[in-house]
C-alpha cells in the first residue's frame, strides 16, 4: 500500500483524503462491517498467544455476539502480570515500542501498552486525519503539504504523545520544531522556547498539544512580548518582516503582540477535559478554533471532530467499541460482582456510556474498561455531511462528584464554573466531602499573587457562577439550601511548592500535579500547609 508520505511527494491529495478521511463517509452499517472485520482477525491474533488465551479463556469466539457474551471485561489488574517484565514470547504479535502512562492510582509504578507497528502507523495517520480536518473548509480539502512546520509540544517517548508525534513524522515528513531527536532531550519549557526561536525562521503550520497547555504558551507569549530581546537571529530578513507584520497588526489593534501576529497557522489541534473552557482563548492566541481531539495510552486514537468543531467521530481501525450505559456503569460502582451490559456502535442512543475498548491490529487490550464516559451528542453531523453517531467526552468515571443524587458535577463543569467567575486564578482542586453528615463540593483555589478577594467574596463568585452555568446547582440549593458548597483559598505558590516537592522526589511526569478532582487527604493537608 502507498504510504501518505508517498502520496504527499506526489500531491495525490483525492487519494489522501480516501486513505485517511475516508471513513467520515461510512454509514454506521460500513462502519460496523469494518469493526466486526477486524475484531475477528484481532481474535485469530489473540487465540495463538499465552495472554489472549487466558482473556478468551476456554472457548474462542467465531462471532462478535460470542465475543461480547463470553470475553470477561478487564482492568489493568489483568495485564499486569503479563507486562510487568515486558516480554514480548507472551503478547498476540511482536511489540514495536512499549508506551507509558502512569494512571492515577499509584497501584502500579507505571501502565505499560505494547503497540505493534501497525498500531504505531495507525497513531499518525489517525493524527494526520485530524491536521487535515483542522484546516480544511470543506470535506474533501486537503491542506498538508510535505513542507509543513510543527511546534513540537509532546511529552518525549515512552509516552504515547511522544510516539505519536514520531509516527507523525515518519508517515509525513512534516518538519517539528525542535527537531525530534533533539527536543526529546529537552525539558518542555525549553523544548517550546527552541520551538518558537526555530519557528520564527521556518514559520509554523500546525500545533497540537493539551489545551491548557496551549492557552498558557499564548498568555506567556503576551505578557513577555513587551520584553522580547533582540537577538542576531532577528536581524535576518525573513524574521525581521515576520516580526515587523506582527507588531504592526498588534499595534493596529491597540494590544500586546500574539502569536497568531507572528504565525499564521493552519490549524492548531489539541485534547483534555479542558478544551471547551479554554476554546475561544486559544482562538483569541492563535488565530485558530481548536479541533479535539479523544486518545488514551492503552488505545490510541479513538476520535476527532470534524471541521465543524462539534461532536467527535470514532474511527473504526484501532479498535473494537462497546459501551456500558450509564445507569450500568451505576450498577457496578455500586457492586463490584455486578456485570454490566454493553451495546455495539450502532446501538448508541443519546446519553453517557462507559467506554470499553479491544486493541486491533494485534494488540493486547481487551474488553478493557478504560474508565472514560462518552455522551453521545447526536447521531450524525448534518452540517458535515457525517451519518455516524457524534460524542464528546464526559468525565472520568471516577472523577464525577454525585451530591443528594441530585446533581452530578465533572471536571469540565467545575471548571467551566471557575473560569466563568473572571477569578485571576493559579490552580484548583475539588472533592466531595463530609461536613457534619451532610455531603458537600469543597472547592480549593489558590488565585495570583497579590489578588485581594476574600474566601467569602469567592464563594459568592463562584455560586453566582454555578447557577449560570449548571441549572441543577439552582435547583440543590433551592431545595437542599445554601451549604452544599464550600470555597477555599489555598496561600500563594501551594500548587507550585506541591509540584517541586514532587519532581524533587523524583515523581513521574503524571503525578506532578495534584488532580482536579476528587484529590485524597494528604494532597489537601499538603496544598493547605
Amino acid at each position: 500500500m502507498t504510504t501518505t508520505r508517498e502520496l504527499l511527494r506526489q500531491g495525490k491529495k483525492a487519494e489522501i483524503w480516501a486513505k485517511l478521511c475516508g471513513y467520515l463517509d461510512l454509514s454506521t452499517k460500513e462502519f460496523m462491517e469494518i469493526q466486526e472485520r477486524l475484531l475477528l482477525e484481532q481474535i485469530e491474533y489473540l487465540k495463538k498467544s499465552e495472554i489472549g488465551k487466558h482473556l478468551l479463556g476456554n472457548k474462542v469466539p467465531t462471532s462478535v455476539e460470542e465475543f461480547c457474551a463470553t470475553v470477561p471485561l478487564t482492568r489493568y489488574s489483568d495485564y499486569h502480570p503479563f507486562f510487568k517484565d515486558q516480554n514480548p514470547d507472551l503478547l498476540p504479535a511482536p511489540p514495536f515500542v512499549w508506551a507509558r502512562t502512569s494512571g492515577r492510582s499509584g497501584e502500579y509504578p507505571y501502565k505499560w501498552a505494547p503497540y505493534t507497528k501497525a498500531m504505531f502507523d495507525q497513531l499518525g495517520e489517525g493524527s494526520l486525519t485530524a491536521i487535515i480536518c483542522s484546516s480544511l473548509t470543506q470535506k474533501g480539502e486537503v491542506l498538508i503539504d510535505p513542507k509543513n512546520v510543527l511546534l513540537l509540544g509532546t511529552a518525549p517517548p515512552p509516552y504515547m504523545s511522544g510516539y505519536l508525534s514520531l509516527s507523525v513524522e515518519e508517515q509525513s515528513g512534516f518538519q517539528f520544531v525542535p527537531p525530534l531527536e533533539e527536543g526529546v532531550k529537552m525539558e518542555f519549557g525549553e523544548r517550546i522556547a527552541t520551538g518558537f526561536k526555530t519557528g520564527m525562521i521556518t514559520g509554523l503550520d500546525y500545533f497540537y498539544g493539551l489545551a491548557s497547555i496551549l492557552a498558557k504558551m499564548g498568555e506567556r507569549f503576551e505578557n513577555g512580548s513587551n520584553s522580547m530581546k533582540i537577538s542576531a537571529a532577528m536581524l535576518r530578513p525573513d524574521v525581521f518582516f515576520r516580526l515587523l507584520r506582527g507588531y504592526l497588526t498588534a499595534k493596529i489593534n491597540k494590544r500586546k503582540l500574539l502569536p497568531k501576529d507572528i504565525w499564521k497557522l493552519k490549524g492548531v489541534l489539541t485534547g483534555g477535559t479542558d478544551t471547551d473552557v479554554y476554546r475561544e482563548r486559544i482562538k483569541y492566541y492563535w488565530g485558530q478554533e481548536p479541533l479535539e481531539g479523544y486518545a488514551s495510552t492503552e488505545t490510541g486514537i479513538l476520535a476527532f471532530q470534524s471541521w465543524t468543531f462539534d461532536g467527535m467521530t470514532f474511527m473504526p481501525y484501532g479498535n473494537f467499541l462497546e459501551f456500558i450505559p450509564f445507569d450500568e456503569h451505576l450498577k457496578s460502582k455500586q457492586d463490584a460482582e455486578y456485570i454490566p451490559k454493553t451495546v455495539l456502535f450502532d446501538e448508541l442512543q443519546l446519553g453517557i456510556y462507559e467506554l470499553v475498548t479491544t486493541n486491533l491490529m494485534g494488540g493486547v487490550f481487551t474488553r478493557y474498561r478504560i474508565g472514560d464516559l462518552v455522551e453521545v451528542i447526536a447521531l450524525k453531523d448534518e452540517k458535515a455531511g457525517i451519518d455516524l453517531p457524534q460524542v464528546r467526552f464526559y468525565s472520568r468515571g471516577d472523577d464525577i462528584i454525585d451530591l443528594a443524587s441530585m446533581v452530578r458535577f465533572t471536571e469540565r463543569t467545575i471548571w467551566q464554573v471557575i473560569e466563568a467567575s473572571n477569578m485571576d486564578y493559579t490552580d484548583w482542586t475539588a472533592r466531595k466531602e463530609d461536613d457534619h453528615g451532610k455531603p458537600i463540593l469543597h472547592i480549593y483555589i489558590e488565585l495570583k499573587p497579590g489578588d485581594e478577594t476574600t474566601e467569602a467574596e469567592m464563594d459568592r463568585l463562584i455560586r453566582e457562577s454555578f447557577r449560570k452555568v449548571t441549572v441543577e446547582f439552582a435547583d440543590l440549593e433551592n431545595m437542599l439550601g445554601e451549604d452544599h458548597l464550600k470555597v477555599n483559598r489555598i496561600k500563594d505558590g501551594a500548587f507550585a511548592r506541591y509540584m517541586e516537592e514532587q519532581r524533587s522526589n523524583g515523581a513521574d511526569l503524571a503525578h506532578i500535579k495534584p488532580n482536579h478532582m476528587q484529590a485524597k487527604d494528604t494532597v489537601i493537608e499538603r496544598l493547605l500547609a
